[in-house]
């Protein structure tokens, strides 16, 4: 009974969130503002076919190219009708249209819906004559139910509104398997405004694989004078990492996964990322196991500012080794907390347990599953 009432507040919230990105065009539109790619322009007529009684206002095309004309034709019963063509600079410009964003790309649709969040956020619908090719998965209907305590604890948490709205949304974009319910935040994936790198940081990077964009952007933020200590598990991607940022001393890249103590484990590669496994077996790689604080020790490090923790589901036990590291220096931390849906709890728990002060934060920053994550800092005095 008391644990019901203790759950009513996330659970209010998780019931009231609106699905941001639904699939399909509802019939009661009227007005609208289409989104599309340039190269998806052709498939205009096919949509104004489906759709006869929308009135298409302005086409905004993310990836306008220079010189590109400013109107589009489309045919009508009686003339052919010319719709303004702009970037999507305007999207805060048009609030009285709704939006349509047209054969959606991921990658690009989140670059746009991190604009709009600029702007206020609001629904974007999704429309491609095709099934949904992202932002779905099996439901997880009894996920809130199984774990309300735990989950109403981290969302009390929270320190601002707009993470416990982001947080409440990935419970139900969980329960539902739709990933529509989730808000972007302004900012992409690791690029918090506060909690990040800063020049002249200690950095400790966990995961990196071969794809290493993220690694280029963290050295540069910490510059010359700060130095950054990576991590990754498979030799070939560690070696291919390597040799892409050797223009950048700041940064070491180790041949080790990061874990609670030192060891080995049988990791399963894929193209661009890799995970432990329960035992060695076919597609396995056998890697080396180090601990942050065994890190810490072993290179003198005077401080640790910043530990960023992508470890493909590992992170509560890259969390578990680096607890004195994290006591005694209370970095920021910038977590994912997408990889496990257990993770959602132990995670901030966790980190709450170690330095009570820390100030929790959560955003997301992609239109899928992927990319929600924790940014943990202990305000300044």
């Amino acid at each position: 009974m008391n644990r019901n009432a203790d759950a009513a507040p996330l659970l209010e919230r998780i019931n009231g969130l609106p699905l941001l990105r639904p699939w399909g065009v509802p019939r009661s539109l009227r007005q609208v503002c289409c989104v599309i790619c340039h190269e998806h322009l052709g498939f205009l007529p096919r949509f104004c076919a489906a759709y006869p009684d929308l009135d298409i206002r302005m086409l905004m095309v993310p990836d306008l190219p220079e010189g590109a004309p400013r109107s589009f034709s489309l045919p009508g019963p009686d003339h052919a009708r010319e719709i303004p063509v702009r970037g999507v600079e305007r999207l805060g410009t048009t609030p009285q249209w709704a939006k349509i964003f047209l054969v959606p790309d991921v990658v690009m649709l989140a670059a746009v819906c991190r604009l709009m969040a600029v702007y206020g956020g609001g629904m974007l619908y999704l429309d491609g004559f095709r099934e949904p090719p992202f932002g779905r998965r099996p439901p997880l209907p009894d996920f809130f139910a199984r774990h309300a305590s735990r989950l109403q604890a981290v969302f009390d948490l929270l320190a601002d509104e707009a993470s416990r709205t982001t947080y409440a949304a990935r419970i139900k974009a969980l329960m539902t398997g739709d990933a529509g319910y989730l808000p972007l935040a302004p900012h992409g994936e690791y690029e918090h405004p506060r909690i990040r790198p800063r020049p002249g940081d200690i950095m400790i990077d966990g995961g990196v694989s071969d794809m290493v964009g993220a690694q280029i952007a963290f050295a540069g933020q910490v510059g010359p004078t700060g130095r950054i200590h990576g991590f990754e598990p498979i030799p070939w991607m560690a070696d291919a990492a390597r040799k892409t940022l050797a223009p950048w001393p700041c940064y070491r890249l180790h041949t080790a996964g990061l874990a609670e103590r030192r060891g080995q484990a049988a990791f399963a590669s894929l193209r661009d990322s890799s995970h432990i496994c329960a035992a060695d077996g076919d597609g396995t790689v056998r890697c080396e196991l180090v601990s942050i604080d065994d890190v810490v020790r072993e290179e003198g490090l005077e401080r640790v500012d910043c530990i960023k923790l992508d470890v493909e589901g590992a992170e509560l036990g890259a969390l578990r080794g680096a607890e004195a590291t994290i006591r005694r220096f209370r970095p920021r931390l910038v977590i994912c907390l997408y990889h496990r849906p257990e993770d959602l709890m132990t995670l901030p728990l966790h980190v709450k347990s170690l330095v009570p002060e820390y100030r929790l934060e959560v955003a997301h920053a992609s239109c899928d599953f992927t990319d929600t994550i924790l940014y943990a800092e202990v305000p300044e005095a």
